[in-house]
């Protein structure tokens, strides 16, 4: 089996093709008018439900009046749950995949069918936001249909509903049908007029239409009495009368079997599909009960069952004597049996051939298992009884599973598996353990690696298993953000990069790398990924390539090869949206580095742009580099714009992720962020104790230890100089700016020394500052990463001030500080009054649209943004406006002149 279909066999799912609509016509139903006539007095309200236990015709009421609103100009997307969909991931995955059939873009909504592989509660509710975003920007109603809603039991799928319903644009409309009467907050919806309710009693035939379904429709030679006392046996049971229909067809004396089970008999159902099942040809009656334990049908896979080669025409036959059958597709090709029918044939399969039913679905196994459908086949092994064969499909499929990042699919269905199916079994550990890991669920990767080191035989033959378990303990080290012993464990899979797993050996390369970025060996990472480009183009999936990228990005970066930087970091986000989709983790996780990377260009705009983005998803996953530039870096710029709070919001944030998965680094680096925030706004005190908090690197390793000492030592600099203490701030500055420089962190080295100039101005040490800052501004204008200067505060910029006046007044010299400070004057006249309202040039593009009158997802599609980016401009833009809304906008941007 190959990689891609690996991946395809979890998530296509038989009952849901890519065309699935709603289920296919079912023969001989009345018009149940008094029930439609019913929904539409009500109106479409966001929220229908109709509930009852089975066999009332809850599915063909709801069909019914679908059909009626799609004939309106409707777009109808009909969910048949299964038992699968107690689960988020499964949920999801299926509604997206729903969904995408109807749509005229499809497309839309791939994107997001990747993202649920990322297991948090934010990607979750992300996925759902951006899926009503896609659902709103379409053209007329659109109705979700949800069919047999009491198969879910999961909280947090009712929760993922109640999201759907409580943000549901204006064309939204949902439909649920449940053999009982859902646990959701229908009081609340009632009140608010949300919602219309049809429950078994207005589902039961009245008597009109018990003759009209028995006489009418079905042609039999009933009399008023006998319809009346059909009527009355089956008190308006859908099923019943059917069967009733059944077993009378072929009767000469229809009062004597109405009478012979009318009051007679406790369960009305059995008796009736005796009566049917009996007057049956034998080879029919073998394929209901063979084809009985499947869930769902079609003509292959009853074929396989019932050992017959017709199976699709015996389908076929069964559908035309209307035996319960019925069409799940359009195409007419997966079918399922009414689930009273099916329980009751399955009781009678066990009945009459015990033991049978194992057999059948072993069979079924094998022709899931044989047409690439995983999820099924592995139920059926283990329905079968045959845990070892339904592990072994799970082990056959999980590495590519892990390698194309469907971890949580994997995941999933190790969970169906008896708890120690896995034992003894080093490969489906070790994909679990990657799974694990990748998820960054460290304590189970942990558990799930040291199993798999006691089941590992110590001898050559598992060589490469010993190897492959090193480097997934290197990534769940490299996770904690610990380097001390990564590089020992991927030695061996480097060393025998021909020999073993691309995959692995790309994942090992990627954390050398990693180790080598803390060491301070730049050009060593670089050249690593430049050796690993190949590798990573031969593994599977995007993850081993995009982290390389960015790795080589980051090293970039810190030698202030800002040009080298943007070629690796833009080809991550490329290979990202190519392989995984545009709104995928991957291309965040890479989008946010671009941003960090655009904000250094003093593209603020951009760089806000790429980091909200990144949020959006939850930026709690990837190493400490990709959550310092989500946390720290995007409040520096949320606080630069004027939303104070949100920045405070993201550190707050942060700081608590950093506390929760014991990150030290992304500690220092949030809260040095908001010590400077501090000193701006003049709260000098709580800066201090802010400082005092922060973590020391004595209780770790290597390059990072230096780090987060070099950044908590800066930060006490920073509170030093605002307390008056410049002598000692400087002394520590120049400190860590040497031993920067020693190392050979360029960027670390020009952030200090723009620190340093900073403090010695505030000093009154003027010449000092200008001689220490020159050959530091000289390099970052040149390297194009001004804002390295720019973030120096306003003491910064006076100093380069007097640099730019001198170059003016000498007549040459460096011209640094005059690009510099045409880039502290770009933009000023031109923004006018604007920039004294605090607005951006991206803010006020987007108030030009609103003037046009265009909608959230017009303005998003302009500016190539989500809909959720721009309502946090707007929110931005109100704010700054002191305004409630976009008519308030409009109208105040006008009178100050905003709209040029």
């Amino acid at each position: 089996m190959t990689a891609t279909s690996a991946v395809r066999a979890v998530h296509d799912d038989p009952a849901r093709p890519a065309g699935f609509r709603g289920p296919g016509h079912v023969h001989k139903v009345i018009a149940r008018r008094r029930l439609t006539d019913l929904l539409d007095r009500e109106g479409p309200r966001p929220l229908t439900v109709i509930h009852a236990p089975a066999g009332y015709g809850k599915t063909t009421v709801a069909v019914q009046w679908l059909q009626m609103l799609h004939a309106r100009g409707a777009t109808v997307a009909w969910m048949g749950l299964h038992r699968d969909d107690d689960t988020p991931h499964w949920f999801l995955s299926h509604l997206l995949g729903t969904v995408r059939g109807v749509l005229p873009d499809p497309a839309s909504v791939d994107d997001l069918l990747g993202l649920i592989e990322q297991n948090a509660e934010d990607t979750r509710t992300y996925t759902v936001s951006a899926l009503l975003e896609i659902l709103g920007a379409h053209p007329g109603p659109f109705v979700l249909a949800l069919d047999d809603w009491h198969l879910v039991e999961s909280p947090e799928v009712h929760r993922t509903l109640m999201q759907l319903l409580d943000l549901a644009p204006p064309n939204l409309l949902v439909l649920l049908t449940s053999r009982r009467r859902p646990r959701l907050p229908l009081s609340r919806l009632r009140v608010g007029a949300r919602l219309t309710e049809i429950d078994a009693d207005a589902l039961r035939f009245d008597l009109v239409e018990t003759r009209e379904f028995l006489v009418e429709l079905n042609g039999l030679c009933l009399g008023g009495d006998d319809v009346a006392r059909l009527s009355e046996g089956t008190d308006g049971w859908v099923a019943a009368l059917q069967l009733a229909s059944l077993s009378l067809r072929d009767t000469d004396d229809p009062e004597t079997l109405i009478r012979g089970f009318s009051g007679r008999h406790h369960s009305v159902g059995e008796y009736l599909a005796e009566n049917v099942l009996d007057a049956l040809p034998a080879d029919l009656l073998d394929l209901l009960l063979a084809t009985s334990v499947c869930d769902r049908l079609c003509g292959g896979l009853a074929g396989a069952l019932a050992g017959r080669p017709d199976g699709g025409a015996a389908l076929a036959e069964l559908e035309s004597r209307d035996l319960f059958l019925r069409a799940l597709d359009p195409e007419r090709e997966w079918f399922r049996y009414h689930h009273l029918f099916a329980e009751y044939l399955r009781r009678r399969l066990e009945r009459d051939h015990p033991g049978r039913a194992a057999e059948l679905h072993r069979r079924a196994s094998a022709w899931f298992a044989g047409h690439d459908l995983v999820t099924e086949a592995v139920v059926h092994a283990l329905a079968g009884g045959d845990v070892a064969g339904a592990t072994d499909l799970v082990e056959r499929h999980a590495m590519p599973l892990v390698e194309h990042s469907r971890m949580v699919s994997l995941l999933g269905l190790v969970r169906r598996l008896p708890p120690t199916a896995a034992d003894g079994r080093p490969r489906l550990l070790m994909a679990v353990a990657w799974a694990n890991c990748l998820l960054q669920r460290s304590d189970a990767a942990q558990a799930t690696l040291d199993v798999l080191r006691a089941a590992l035989p110590a001898d050559d033959a598992h060589d490469e298993l010993h190897s492959e378990a090193d480097v997934v303990q290197a990534c769940i080290d490299v996770y904690a953000d610990r380097t001390d012993r990564a590089e020992l464990l991927v030695r061996r899979s480097l060393d025998r990069s021909l020999v073993y797993r691309p995959w692995v050996v790309a994942v090992a390369a990627n954390i050398q790398s990693f180790c080598d970025l803390h060491a301070g060996r730049f050009e060593r990472a670089r050249e690593r990924q430049r050796w690993a480009r190949r590798v990573h183009d031969r593994a599977g999936g995007p993850f081993a390539g995009v982290y390389g990228r960015c790795f080589a990005g980051i090293a970039a970066l810190s030698t202030l090869d800002v040009d080298g930087a943007e070629r690796q970091l833009r080809d991550a986000v490329a290979l990202a949206r190519e392989m995984a989709g545009r709104r995928s983790h991957a291309a965040q996780l890479a989008g946010a580095l671009l941003g960090e990377l655009c904000h250094l260009r003093g593209e603020r705009e951009e760089a806000e742009r790429l980091l909200t983005e990144s949020a959006e998803l939850g930026a709690e996953s990837g190493v400490v580099d990709f959550m310092v530039a989500s946390y720290a870096l995007l409040a520096r710029i949320r606080a630069a714009t004027g939303a104070g709070d949100e920045s405070a919001e993201l550190l707050a944030e942060g700081a608590r992720v950093a506390d929760r998965l014991g990150l030290p680094r992304l500690r220092a680096a949030v809260g040095a962020e908001r010590i400077d925030q501090l000193i701006v706004r003049g709260r000098i005190r709580q800066a201090r104790r802010a400082a005092q908090e922060l973590p020391t690197g004595a209780d770790l390793d290597g390059g990072i230890a230096v780090r987060v000492d070099s950044v908590r030592v800066a930060a006490l600099a920073a509170v030093l100089a605002a307390e008056g203490e410049t002598d000692r701030a400087i002394a520590l500055l120049e400190e860590l700016a040497a031993e920067a420089r020693r190392r050979g962190r360029v960027r670390e080295e020009t952030e200090l020394t723009v620190r340093l100039a900073g403090v010695l101005e505030s000093a009154s040490r003027r010449l000092a500052a200008e001689r220490i800052l020159a050959p530091a501004l000289e390099r970052a204008v040149t390297a194009g990463a001004p804002q390295l200067v720019l973030d120096g505060g306003r003491e910064v910029r006076a100093v380069v001030a007097r640099l730019r006046a001198r170059v003016a007044t000498d007549g040459a010299g460096d011209p640094a500080p005059d690009r510099l400070a045409s880039l502290l004057d770009g933009g000023a006249a031109a923004a006018g009054s604007a920039e004294e309202a605090g607005l951006t040039a991206r803010e006020r593009e987007i108030l030009v649209m609103l003037d046009l009158g265009r909608d959230n997802r017009g303005i998003a599609d302009g500016l190539g943004v989500t809909v959720n980016t721009v309502k946090w401009y707007l929110k931005h833009i109100y704010g700054a406006l002191g305004v409630r809304n976009r008519t308030e906008a409009v109208s105040v941007a006008r009178r100050r002149g905003l709209l040029g």
